[in-house]
């Protein structure tokens, strides 16, 4: 399982961390194999992570502060680079979500956990992992980000930032997703083409 993904992306050095008892995770399909390859390591230099049971309950305050009306449906599964999450939503069979902080959407995927990074994030890198801005950052930026940090736009698709490499930067993630979540608590409720000027980070 995993084989196409692993072979475009291989695993990242470390020992996988995986739950003591994986059979409550096979009641989603791919989960237990994933987490049991992956839990607590990246792949392809750092373009997702999977998340240990401490990294995915930290990941679903993260995103209940975010998106409240979500909560508790929510269960992260893996990150990629800029901090995007991967989760399951337990109120739709665990089908799948993409929560992204930094275009504060919520997306629903299609297919199973294999199909997404089997299929999907190989037939389409750009979409699903933002593979043309991790080549173009890592050009850059080569060094590794430090953990508990992701990649993050300086300013907010959502406040009309670029998606380009010059609105990047390196930031802690728990930040990253305060700043964004306040931020869209803000603005979200106004009309669509309002002007954004003067929004305060408390």
């Amino acid at each position: 399982m995993f084989d196409r993904f692993t072979s475009a992306y291989p695993l990242d050095a470390g020992q996988p961390s995986p739950p003591a008892d994986v059979e409550p995770l096979r009641q989603v399909p791919g989960l237990a194999e994933l987490v049991t390859l992956a839990a607590g390591l990246s792949f392809g230099d750092g373009i997702l992570r999977v998340f240990t049971e401490e990294e995915a309950r930290r990941a679903q305050v993260l995103a209940n502060r975010m998106w409240p009306e979500w909560a508790p449906r929510l269960r992260p599964v893996a990150q990629d680079w800029m901090a995007r999450q991967y989760v399951l939503d337990l109120h739709r069979g665990a089908a799948l979500l993409l929560l992204d902080p930094g275009a504060a959407g919520v997306y629903e995927l299609d297919g199973t956990i294999h199909e997404l990074l089997d299929t999907a994030a190989i037939e389409d890198p750009d979409t699903f992992l933002s593979q043309h801005l991790f080549t173009a950052w890592r050009d850059l930026h080569p060094e590794p980000v430090p953990a508990g940090a992701c990649v993050g736009f300086k300013t907010p698709l959502f406040l009309g930032g670029p998606e380009a490499v010059e609105n990047l930067e390196v930031v802690d993630e728990e930040v990253y997703w305060s700043i964004h979540g306040q931020l869209w608590a803000k603005v979200k409720d106004l009309p669509e083409g309002t002007p954004i000027s003067g929004v305060e980070i408390n």
